[in-house]
């Protein structure tokens, strides 16, 4: 008798699709871990204050809508900064700036969760400022003890004058609007 070799045909394991399977959804996993991580990392300053160059100083800040509008003093200039918090923290936004012993009016139109608001700040050598703005209305703010001060209001209105006073109240200086 002689013998018949009869090839046998194995099928392969199905381990290699389910393996696959597998390894694609770790794949998945990993790499919605990794992007909702980095979604989490902040990107803003944890205070308003965060948000000032390095070189600079915040000299006066007075809230406006949402927002915060800080007069920084930086080496031969004065900056109006507007500092917004949203979800990741707070951010800035640089909106004028003046020399050291300047005035300068500002405004913003009012975007990307900024509010419109209306800016004069600057140096006075009195001991308060008085702006009278278009709409008819009247506004006083103290200098502060380097002569820094700053007004601000909410929606856009042009500002006709500025006073600068004494500490009697007397006016030191008037100087017009834009």
């Amino acid at each position: 008798m002689s013998a018949i070799a009869v090839p046998v045909v194995v099928a392969p394991a199905r381990r290699r699709p389910r393996l696959r399977a597998i390894l694609w959804a770790v794949d998945v996993a990993v790499f919605l871990g990794a992007l909702v991580a980095y979604a989490s990392i902040p990107t803003g300053t944890p205070t308003a204050a965060g948000v000032v160059p390095p070189d600079g100083r915040v000299v006066v800040q007075q809230a406006a809508g949402g927002a915060r509008a800080l007069v920084v003093s930086r080496p031969q200039t004065l900056q109006l900064l507007v500092a917004v918090h949203k979800q990741k923290g707070w951010f800035g936004l640089r909106v004028a700036d003046t020399a050291q012993d300047g005035i300068s009016w500002a405004s913003t139109a009012g975007a990307e969760g900024v509010p419109a608001m209306s800016a004069v700040f600057g140096k006075a050598t009195g001991s308060s400022v008085r702006i009278r703005w278009a709409d008819g209305r009247e506004q006083t703010v103290q200098t502060a003890s380097d002569g820094v001060f700053l007004a601000v209001r909410t929606g856009t209105v042009r500002s006709l004058s500025l006073s600068i006073l004494n500490a009697s109240g007397g006016i030191v200086r008037e100087v017009a609007g834009p």
